[in-house]
This record gives C-alpha cells, structure tokens and sequence, in this order.
C-alpha cells in the first residue's frame, strides 16, 4: 500500500532536509494509515513497536514523499512491516523495518495473531 505524505515545514533541519527521527513518523502516519480499521475497540488486543530502523539513502526536502508499506513477516505474535520512502521524483529516499507485537492492553502480555487479524496481514503481505 502507498501513502502520500506532504513534508512540513517543521519537519526540515537546519540543513533544509527532513531530520531523521520525522522518518519514523512517516512510517507511523503509514501503518496508522493502513491499520486504522484495526482499532475498533479499546479493550480488543493491541500492538505495540518493538524494533525499528531506518536506512537513509538521499535527503528528503520540502513537497511529499510516498511511503509503500508492505507486511513482510508474520510471527506468531509479532509482524513485520517494511518501508520504502520515495520523493516526488520517485527516488528513494529511505528504507525501513519496524516489528509490531501483539498485546492484551489489560495484561500487557504477548498473544497470538488468529482471525480477522491474521487474515488482514496476510492480505497486507500479497
């Protein structure tokens, strides 16, 4: 799935180019873009990041990046997302992972990845 983000003044550094910890919001405004019909209840499990990085390959400046998001592993209570940061001339400019586990929000305990949840990654993973 791709996102089309629009780079924010705020966003920029001194040098004029997206500061680096913004990538990772990027790579959240995405997966809450793709996630959002998952978060149907509060008392339904949860997932929490429990590894990210960041490869950065060219500066991002001011106008929109596309963020393309793809589930690249699916654990038995964790999964993967893979990112890929593109500027306006569809250049990369960044890769990433990030490794989401699936929690009870009341216990805070691990649990599996069954149902609907499963079904929705793997169709996230085709």
């Amino acid at each position: 799935m791709r996102i089309t983000i629009d780079v924010r003044y705020r966003d920029l550094d001194i040098l004029g180019h997206v500061n680096n910890a913004v990538y990772l919001t990027y790579f959240e405004y995405a997966r809450l873009k793709i996630f959002h019909n998952w978060f149907t209840s509060e008392n339904e499990p949860d997932f929490v990041i429990a590894r990210a990085e960041v490869d950065f390959i060219k500066p991002v400046f001011i106008g929109t990046v596309n963020v393309q998001v793809k589930v690249s592993h699916i654990g038995n209570t964790s999964f993967t997302l893979e990112y890929e940061i593109a500027n306006e001339k569809g250049e990369t400019c960044a890769r990433g992972r990030t490794v989401q586990v699936l929690v009870d929000p009341e216990s805070g305990s691990k649990i599996r990845i069954d149902g609907k949840r499963l079904e929705f990654l793997k169709n996230l993973k085709e």
